[in-house]
């Protein structure tokens, strides 16, 4: 039973050295832009904003 897991990472490895030589990155896209998360650490940073 140890032989099934080794292959799935083993495919895993295998796919996202395929995509990666392609130009393309594995993994979730961020929720926010750059811009985004800029602003949001300035307005934090300043005070107008707090994390609850």
């Amino acid at each position: 039973m140890e032989f099934q897991p080794e292959l799935i990472v083993a495919n895993t490895h295998h796919g996202l050295t395929t995509v990666r030589a392609h130009g393309r990155v594995g993994g979730r896209r961020p929720k926010l832009t750059a811009d985004q998360a800029a602003t949001a650490q300035r307005l934090y940073d300043e005070r107008q904003r707090m994390v609850q």
